[in-house]
């Protein structure tokens, strides 16, 4: 009698060790990149892929788009006479921002994600085009808990976005300084 093919053992048990191999191993992860159009975020991206990702895991990429005009608001003297109302002569361009910014980071960011198969979400905030960077780094991190998400970051230096992640993020967090990995 011969022995199986593959070496010694019962046959099946290479498949149960794979199957238990199997859940054992970590579930896929969310991992989060601040994308902007600029090398400095792809290098972040180049780096989360480079250090970060695993076969699974599905890398989020978060802009926040400052193109809502606020409207405006005229106060009569008597209380609860104040009215609001868009800006006269100025044409809705907030649309046409949103495919801009959405167009600009997939050019910047699929040629590093498609070579390696990588699974990828682009999600767009649109926000007023006079908010804070705190209001910005809100809606980041609104993101960040929806997803359940580690952090890639970056910034020139340590910009404001990223110094106040930095400070308020309760998620692991990475940011990717430009001058340690140049694209």
């Amino acid at each position: 009698m011969s022995a199986p093919a593959g070496g010694e053992g019962a046959p099946g048990e290479e498949e149960r060790a794979q199957a238990q191999l199997q859940r054992h191993k970590a579930p896929p992860r969310a991992l989060l990149v601040c994308a902007e159009d600029t090398a400095a975020s792809a290098a972040a991206a180049e780096w989360a892929l480079e250090n970060l990702y695993r076969d699974g895991d599905v890398v989020h990429m978060t802009y926040v788009v400052r193109c809502l005009i606020p409207s405006m608001e005229v106060f009569h003297g008597l209380p609860g006479t104040a009215y609001s109302f868009s800006q006269p002569g100025q044409e809705h361009k907030e649309q046409h921002l949103i495919n801009d910014a959405k167009k600009r980071l997939e050019a910047r960011f699929l040629p590093l994600l498609r070579p390696h198969l990588v699974p990828y979400q682009l999600h767009l905030y649109a926000e007023r085009c006079d908010c804070s960077e705190a209001r910005v780094c809100e809606l980041i991190m609104q993101d960040i808990e929806q997803r359940d998400a580690a952090l890639p970051g970056t910034q020139e230096g340590i910009g404001s976005v990223a110094d106040y992640l930095s400070k308020n993020c309760r998620r692991p967090t990475a940011i990717v300084r430009p001058h340690t990995h140049v694209q």
